[in-house]
């Protein structure tokens, strides 16, 4: 499964036509998950529903909602495998978009994140020059790496970015941003921000042929600004 050609053109859609997907459609897209690479053995759950509840409402017909456990790195992994589902959406002409604060209508108080997703009565796609992200040059220490631009184009909530790649030799240190007020405040989704960015860059890996693995490490290794989340060997 190649899902590279779709990181430098998915959207994040908020405008559905409301006609749902049909039943085979819908066990795909749950078969499908289930062949996706995870970053760690974190437990999570997700169930589909047609209404959810949250701060940041789209309007479609159909939503994913993703819960935990409280595990540390459970956070991570769900923005890392269901990222690639985000991309496969895209790949499927499938508008998608990422939902933080999203809830079923029963609250489940495990609930994380929600995806919305369906048809789009818009372009599901969109042109590099449409990105609106920060420069190479503020997130890594390598802007010619074809992987750094892989990176580069991961959403991420209040599209903060708040990573930092830092290439050497033989490994890649990850840094993560750590926030100010009032972001610091009301955004407590950083690591799977996190997830996402890495499942960029191991889809860019399988693209090079080159083996992907994470570990996350949390040391005395710093830079203004960020703290160490792991490495990439």
């Amino acid at each position: 499964m190649d899902l590279f050609h779709s990181i430098n053109r998915r959207k994040s859609c908020r405008k559905y036509d409301m006609k749902s997907l049909n039943e085979e459609q819908l066990l795909e897209i749950r078969e499908v998950i289930k062949e996706f690479d995870i970053l760690n053995n974190t437990a999570f759950n997700y169930r589909l529903e047609t209404k959810i509840k949250g701060k940041f409402l789209v309007e479609a017909p159909h939503y994913l909602i993703i819960s935990g456990k409280g595990e540390p790195g459970e956070l991570e992994n769900i923005g890392f495998l269901f990222e690639h589902l985000i991309l496969w959406f895209d790949e499927h002409d499938i508008g998608s978009v990422w939902l933080g604060s999203a809830t079923g209508i029963e609250e489940n108080k495990n609930d994380i994140i929600g995806i919305a997703f369906g048809y789009s009565t818009e372009s599901v796609h969109r042109e590099e020059n449409q990105f609106k992200r920060k420069k190479l040059k503020e997130i890594t220490n390598a802007p010619d790496d074809p992987y750094m631009k892989a990176i580069l184009y991961a959403p991420s909530g209040m599209n903060l970015q708040p990573w930092y790649f830092e290439k050497s030799d033989d490994h890649v240190l990850v840094y993560k941003q750590k926030l100010k007020l009032p972001f610091s405040k009301i955004y407590k989704l950083t690591d799977l921000d996190m997830g996402i960015a890495l499942c960029h860059y191991q889809i860019a890996s399988k693209k090079f042929n080159k083996e992907f693995h994470f570990e996350r490490k949390e040391d005395n290794f710093s830079k203004k600004g960020y703290v160490l989340f792991g490495e990439i060997k």
